[in-house]
């Protein structure tokens, strides 16, 4: 049973308290991820780290000391980095709410709340000051649709009993704090079993939502999902959407007038999302590179559409690291 675990009181007590949270951030690349710091506005951090290995899915635990707001991201130039298509389970056990953003959502979580994130999609969990949380990561095949459950659930809080959320929060805790190791028989039962509530909780979330998601609201998800895949494309439009969901660009345009938006008003948020989240981060790209990254082909564009959903420029939004 791989265990691993990290604190910054292993760091030098003269390191600032930004460097010390980078560090930190850092660390947690121990589940195969890469995350990276975004906004730290604390004078004073300290942070821990604990990963554990069960079978197929990780388990792990990050807490935070501070005393202003930390962000850590997952960013475009991260997902190319380890090219993670997990999905990962957050749930809050600190006493802050923790604010949690994907696909254009945010929510916040509450003490023992959880949700779902999409690891190959841009990604943002934030408290504003000290945090505790757990995480779950596990394979996409545990879900039947993984693609629409995502779609439809990231960044939103997973509605399940009490019961269920303190059960599996509480089995994800007395595993981490375990000190003996399991026989091997026992680590299989242990992860398989967190995998049967996780799969539990998401498929309830999706039976929930079986009747609206039928028809009209099926096609949205879909239609969302390869936007979501395909902004960066310059002259992405709703012919080549609709050809890779057997639909016409008619098709599309109505199905998302129907919820009150336009595949316009889709690939923009989604666009300005991910070059939000690229300056947010600290990436060192001009600005020029980041827009044409996230698929804006006119700078005069990006300027005007970005300060008129942030209410500033690129440029006053950015992280220095």
């Amino acid at each position: 049973m791989p265990k691993f675990h990290f604190t910054s009181d292993q760091l030098p007590s003269a390191l600032p308290a930004r460097m010390r949270a980078k560090l930190w951030t850092n660390s947690m690349d121990a589940i195969g991820s890469s995350f990276e710091m975004g906004i730290v506005t604390s004078r004073k951090f300290h942070g821990e780290v604990s990963v554990l290995q069960l079978g197929r899915i990780q388990l792990g635990s990050a807490k935070t000391l501070a005393d202003g707001a930390v962000n850590v991201l997952r960013s475009e130039a991260r997902l190319r980095q380890d090219a993670d298509d997990r999905i990962m389970i957050v749930i809050n056990r600190g006493e802050t709410p923790m604010i949690v953003r994907q696909f254009d959502r945010e929510t916040e979580l509450q003490r023992d709340e959880m949700t779902v994130l999409a690891m190959d999609m841009p990604s943002e969990c934030s408290t504003p000051q000290s945090g505790h949380s757990h995480v779950i990561l596990l394979p996409r095949e545990i879900l039947q649709q993984p693609g629409r459950m995502l779609e439809l659930f990231s960044a939103t809080r997973l509605k399940t009993h009490r019961t269920v959320q303190l059960l599996l929060s509480q089995n994800v805790q007395q595993l981490l704090c375990t000190e003996e190791g399991l026989d091997p028989s026992l680590e299989i039962a242990s992860g398989e079993y967190i995998v049967h509530l996780v799969s539990t909780i998401l498929q309830t979330q999706g039976s929930q939502s079986a009747k609206p998601q039928t028809g009209r609201g099926a096609r949205i998800a879909d239609i969302r999902k390869q936007i979501a895949r395909n902004y960066r494309i310059p002259d992405l439009n709703p012919e080549a959407i609709g050809e890779r969901l057997g639909m016409s660009a008619r098709s599309i345009q109505h199905a998302l007038s129907q919820h009150g938006s336009t595949f316009s008003k889709e690939l923009m948020g989604m666009r300005l999302e991910a070059a939000f989240g690229m300056l947010r981060s600290g990436a060192p790209h001009p600005i020029a590179d980041i827009a044409f990254k996230c698929g804006f082909s006119d700078l005069s564009t990006f300027y005007r559409a970005f300060r008129m959903r942030y209410g500033k420029t690129p440029n006053a939004s950015r992280v220095t690291k």
